[in-house]
């Protein structure tokens, strides 16, 4: 008699991957054969699977046409099986996978798209977090400003492409009338956030501001953001785009840089 661990092992074996031979002999008839039991069980993964990426990622979904994202959805199933329970944690990796598939290599814009609709998905289920409010600055000295170094939101994501990925969500997310999309019309940076009523969306982002938030984002200091930012664009207000942060509830958490007083010490 096998035991649990090799009966699981096989029973996962033939969800993934179709191997019943290890599976079947452990599972009773009782008038079905072992092995429809599990293609049974099989098919069921594989739907739910395909429906939730396909709920995750409509846009390319709707992009590629139904009978392509089938069969893509099938591929990278295979290839990336879910790592957890949720189902909206599942797809991270689907930007990745379109990229590497030959066959798309004629639409180059449709892994910047999922990596939108993939941030979209966690702003949407991110956690819900106390933001940062004008009173919790108020121990500080003015000197100690430029010293600090912010924690955004989980619910917060920076996404930025070549294409005008923006225009190609909305058309294809509305039924608004669309003139034809140029894909050389210019990059765009946005910063995904959660708004007051909790739906997910964006904010384009000039490139001054898009160095200031990029900068804050990987844990530097607010002068030396501040400083990247006005060299991209010397007309740049840092303390509009601060306090846009702080309304948007963007920023929960600050501390001070120790590494940042020390250098202007020695």
């Amino acid at each position: 008699m096998p035991r649990l661990e090799e009966i699981q092992r096989g029973i996962a074996r033939a969800i993934l991957i179709g191997d019943t031979g290890r599976a079947a002999s452990a599972i009773a008839d009782d008038g079905i054969d072992s092995a429809h039991r599990l293609q049974v069980y099989r098919n069921h993964y594989s739907i739910t699977l395909r429906e939730s990426l396909a709920a995750t990622y409509p846009v390319i979904a709707r992009l590629v046409g139904e009978t392509c994202f089938n069969m893509l959805a099938r591929e990278f199933i295979t290839l990336s099986p879910p790592k957890s329970p949720c189902l909206f944690e599942y797809g991270d990796g689907f930007p990745l996978y379109l990229a590497a598939v030959a066959i798309l290599d004629p639409y180059p814009y449709l892994p910047d798209v999922a990596h939108l609709e993939w941030a979209l998905n966690v702003a949407h289920h991110a956690p819900d977090t106390p933001a940062l409010a004008g009173e919790d600055f108020a121990h500080l000295q003015p000197a100690q400003y430029s010293d600090m170094v912010f924690s955004f939101h989980p619910a917060c994501r920076f996404v930025a492409s070549r294409f005008p990925i923006d225009r190609i969500w909305r058309a294809n997310t509305t039924d608004d009338d669309v003139t034809r999309i140029d894909l050389g019309s210019g990059k765009v940076e946005m910063l995904i956030q959660r708004d007051s009523d909790e739906d997910a969306g964006w904010r384009l982002l000039e490139p001054a501001e898009s160095c200031f938030i990029r900068r804050l984002r990987a844990a530097r200091p607010l002068a030396e953001a501040w400083t990247a930012a006005l060299q991209c664009d010397a007309a740049f207000d840092g303390i509009r785009s601060l306090a846009g942060l702080i309304d948007s509830g963007t920023l929960i958490d600050f501390h001070l840089d120790p590494t940042s007083r020390k250098r202007a010490l020695s």
